[in-house]
């Protein structure tokens, strides 16, 4: 979502998202992402590793990218802290065409199927080449407000001879973190207390003609966290179809060896509601290093952001 959360919780991080989308339509949606990032210790640089991968069923197309990502931040007094990132990123978009049924292979006539269209395209079924990103965020210990700018280079990734190249990507994000009456102390050396917070954020995107808002609320009562999400917007419509697309409803749990396990089901509400079967999110992730770090610092406090 924006390259200037690389290294933001001063630890390393390693973690494992996997989401299908229309699960019972034929125009499933499958996407892969793994991911690291480390924040090295007593120094301003962070970095991040993003490896994503997704298949579309009907079309057989594929858009893999390995992104590496580089923050510094500055750190503007005892509470307010100011990050910014950069990304370069490699993609390669690529469709199995021989697995494709096109028109002119179809004789009514004789009842078969003869010939291929692929050799009108054969060697232009893949296409990749590099791009860029740009991220900010401004936040304290209980807020947060940041955008990011992806595709910067505008790549060309059309199969053909002609030109069809990637809007620029925009994204703005804020949230701001409630923190509630303190759990019990934590079992560790630290001896401190468990965390209890409400926490409100949204997130809007925009890429050409397209855009999308995420609205949510997550309750953080450690080690548990739930929330709810909406995705759409309901005042706009394209054509006669309303922008409402889904309410996300989240749960995970934070187990004391780093590990964070967290599920998503995106309930449709669009047009599509009772056949398209959803979208299930399930993330893994994994912290180590020195907790006492975490400490000394201010800590970004946004939470999970439902993918998609």
């Amino acid at each position: 979502m924006n390259p200037a959360f690389a290294g933001s919780i001063e630890l390393s991080r390693v973690g494992f998202n996997q989401r299908i989308q229309w699960p019972t339509l034929a125009q499933t949606v499958e996407t892969s992402s793994a991911y690291y990032d480390n924040h090295f210790a007593n120094t301003p640089h962070g970095i991040g590793i993003i490896a994503t991968r997704t298949r579309e069923s009907v079309a057989k197309l594929r858009y893999t990218y390995i992104a590496g990502q580089y923050s510094s931040r500055l750190e503007l007094n005892d509470s307010w802290v100011f990050q910014l990132g950069v990304e370069g990123r490699w993609f390669q978009k690529d469709a199995d065409f021989e697995e494709l049924l096109f028109s002119d292979q179809i004789d009514l006539a004789n009842g078969i199927i003869a010939g291929t269209s692929a050799d009108f395209i054969q060697g232009q079924y893949q296409k990749s080449g590099f791009d860029m990103g740009l991220g900010g965020v401004l936040f304290s210990g209980s807020t947060w407000i940041g955008m990011s700018i992806f595709h910067l280079l505008e790549p060309d990734d059309s199969f053909g001879g002609g030109e069809s190249k990637i809007p620029r990507f925009f994204t703005v994000h804020a949230g701001q973190k409630f923190y509630l009456k303190k759990g019990r102390r934590r079992n560790t050396l630290s001896y401190s207390f468990q965390e209890r917070s409400v926490s409100l954020a949204a997130n809007y995107k925009s890429q050409g003609p397209f855009s999308q808002l995420d609205v949510g609320v997550q309750t953080y009562l450690e080690p548990f966290y739930g929330g709810v999400w909406y995705r759409g917007i309901p005042i706009q419509s394209v054509g006669s179809i309303n922008k409402s697309e889904s309410v996300i409803i989240l749960a995970g749990v934070q187990l004391r060896e780093g590990v964070n396990i967290g599920y998503s089901y995106d309930i449709t509400v669009s047009d599509l509601r009772g056949a398209s079967g959803g979208s299930h999110e399930i993330s893994i992730s994994l912290l180590f290093g020195d907790i006492r770090r975490l400490r000394k610092h201010v800590k970004l406090p946004c939470f999970y952001v439902p993918y998609g």
